[in-house]
């Protein structure tokens, strides 16, 4: 009888360690995107340029605080610039769809086009503030 629990268990245990590596696997979906998409823009919307910046991919944080010559999380929010643009996207930004490729998202608004990869379990913002542009690449206010 120990026998065929010790089985049973270790069948248990094995069946479980492979549920938890193939949820591992899969990776961050749908709602994850639309979600940091929604919480971009809400940070913007409340002038928590840090929070913003948080979600934007590095080198995107790094492209902008650059072009503006100040921190990410001034630029972000700065009115005259890039900040005034996704202050405006902000007040639109309830998701309508999201279209993920692999390890790629792009999340359209009713305001705008979000473009996002997977960054080990969540997703983060490679581009924002885009302009759709027939067959040419997407115009982006903030891009890696």
């Amino acid at each position: 009888m120990d026998v065929l629990r010790r089985r049973s268990h270790r069948a248990a245990v094995a069946a479980a360690l492979v549920a938890v590596a193939a949820a591992g696997c899969s990776g961050p979906g749908d709602g994850e995107a639309a979600d940091v998409v929604s919480r971009f823009y809400a940070a913007v919307e409340s002038g928590d340029g840090e929070a913003a910046c948080a979600l934007l991919l590095p080198g995107a944080a790094d492209d902008l605080a650059h072009e503006a010559g100040a921190p990410c999380a001034e630029a972000v929010l700065d009115p005259a610039d890039v900040g005034g643009v996704l202050a405006e996207r902000a007040t639109g930004a309830a998701v309508d769809a999201v279209h993920r490729a692999g390890g790629q998202a792009q999340v359209v608004t009713e305001s705008d086009t979000v473009f996002l990869a997977r960054s080990g379990a969540t997703w983060v913002v490679t581009a924002v503030g885009c302009d759709e542009r027939g067959e040419r690449p997407y115009d982006c206010e903030v891009e890696s």
